[in-house]
């Protein structure tokens, strides 16, 4: 395990540059909520439609969302200042140096490294605020948040939502978790206190240069090791993680979290992912129109789960058409077509 001095986690040492765009109304009485994400240049746009529909379902509270990016492109940077206009909320850019972050496994080529920057973000808030919640950016509110903000931590550092029960028993074990607890870190409510009392940022760094085989997943394996269970466990309509499929049908959900390949900005199937295209459409960035997977090879494990998806709703010839593409493109994406 890696050993840092404790000037490593100097604030500035990790952050390059901040911006702040605020249109909070003057002289509110409402209170303040303060919302975290970490996302690369390439995914302002997903994230635009998360942050709306989190303003669009709370306009009873004000909202400081701070967004922490390893870099952005002016046309990023001007539509987080037109969303925090039009919608009367602070946006705060933070572009962290990532080079302190170089050490950590990337095992999906997907994943960026800025996914860390989670790790890091109670050192630059902590003269900001008590509390967060942090959100992947592949997430949709579709409710208030005002009991999640106000929610008693019972002393913990974070509240979490478990992972499936076939997954935590595979991952808690694999991980030599004491506990057998494991939680999805998408969605986080944040103590601060806690956290550096408990000294969590130290301790996740000190996984730096660990062999990649030693982990299934990026910061959440992390986490999970660090905290071994020492967590609030909270009801999963916080984080109805795969889109929200087995929570079609209740009226509680808060949270929305397209974990795994599946994304509402790739394909429509369900009542969430067109609610996402919905906030999609209020937001400063462009438009997503497609209802189906681009028929790209790379794609084919979408156009399976389209049809899969048609058929367990009784259209065959849906699902006959999402299994015809399934099987030509990985036929071309297995030859390298």
């Amino acid at each position: 395990m890696k050993i840092h001095n404790p000037s490593f986690f100097e604030i500035e040492h990790f952050l390059e540059k901040k911006q702040i765009f605020s249109f909070l109304p003057l002289n509110s009485d409402k209170n303040s909520c303060h919302i975290c994400y970490n996302v690369n240049d390439s995914y302002f746009k997903i994230m635009g439609s998360s942050i709306v529909s989190i303003l669009d379902n709370n306009k009873d509270l004000n909202f400081i969302i701070h967004i922490f990016t390893d870099g952005y492109t002016l046309e990023n940077e001007r539509k987080v200042k037109e969303l925090a206009r039009k919608w009367n909320c602070c946006c705060i850019l933070y572009t962290l140096n990532m080079q302190p972050f170089e050490n950590f496994h990337i095992k999906v080529k997907r994943f960026s490294g800025i996914t860390y920057g989670r790790i890091y973000m109670p050192e630059i808030l902590k003269h900001v605020t008590s509390r967060y919640i942090y959100i992947d950016s592949d997430t949709m509110c579709i409710s208030s948040l005002r009991n999640l903000w106000n929610l008693n931590l019972k002393g913990k550092a974070i509240g979490v939502v478990s992972e499936s029960p076939a997954s935590v028993s595979y991952r808690a074990k694999f991980l030599k978790l004491k506990n057998n607890i494991y939680f999805n870190d998408g969605i986080m409510l944040v103590d601060i206190g806690q956290w550096k009392k408990q000294n969590i940022t130290e301790k996740a760094f000190s996984y730096q240069n660990e062999p990649k085989e030693r982990f299934l997943g990026h910061d959440q394996d992390i986490l999970n090791i660090v905290l071994d269970g020492d967590v609030l466990l909270l009801p999963h309509i916080y984080n109805a993680y795969g889109g929200g499929l087995d929570f079609e049908n209740r009226a509680d959900v808060v949270f929305v979290h397209w974990t795994g390949r599946r994304k509402p900005w790739q394909m429509v199937l369900t009542k969430f992912d067109q609610q996402w295209r919905h906030y999609n459409a209020l937001s400063p960035w462009e438009t997503i129109t497609n209802i189906l997977p681009v028929k790209k090879p790379e794609n084919y494990h979408d156009f399976q789960q389209w049809g899969k998806y048609q058929k367990r709703n009784g259209h065959m010839s849906g699902y006959l058409k999402g299994m015809f593409w399934y099987s030509w493109l990985r036929i071309r994406y297995k030859m390298g077509l």
